[in-house]
């Protein structure tokens, strides 16, 4: 009976990426959000740059899972490499449990940078505009 569930939640999420025209439809494209103002994920003289709205949506998504570090990127913050580590973990979780190309493209430009500050304990730094 579960598994009808899920599968039920998988088509309906790929009717609303397929259906830009629902409404309340939020873009799950990478390309919709090319045109934003980045917030800069900075690590020594590696950065990245993440659209700001697909950064806000990650912060929601980890207050809304009430992760401990994701909804204290909010605004500009600089994190050590221990947090940077336990950041890494987070990422990962929201990858994992949400079914959104745009957000799954953030995430992926951002762990490299800060897995790079959790093993060189450099700290890490998130830049809004």
């Amino acid at each position: 009976m579960g598994r009808w569930f899920l599968e039920a939640d998988v088509a309906l999420a790929c009717k609303f990426e397929l259906d830009p025209t629902s409404r309340g439809m939020r873009s799950l494209t990478p390309a919709d959000f090319a045109d934003d103002e980045p917030v800069r994920v900075s690590c020594r003289t590696t950065e990245t740059w993440v659209s700001e709205r697909l950064f806000a949506r990650l912060v929601k998504i980890g207050d809304a899972y009430n992760l401990h570090l994701l909804p204290l990127l909010r605004e500009d913050i600089r994190l050590n490499g221990a947090q940077a580590q336990a950041l890494v973990d987070e990422l990962k979780f929201i990858s994992s449990v949400v079914l959104d190309n745009a957000l799954h493209y953030a995430v992926e430009r951002m762990i490299p940078i800060v897995t790079l500050s959790g093993r060189s304990g450099h700290p890490i730094n998130f830049e809004w505009p």
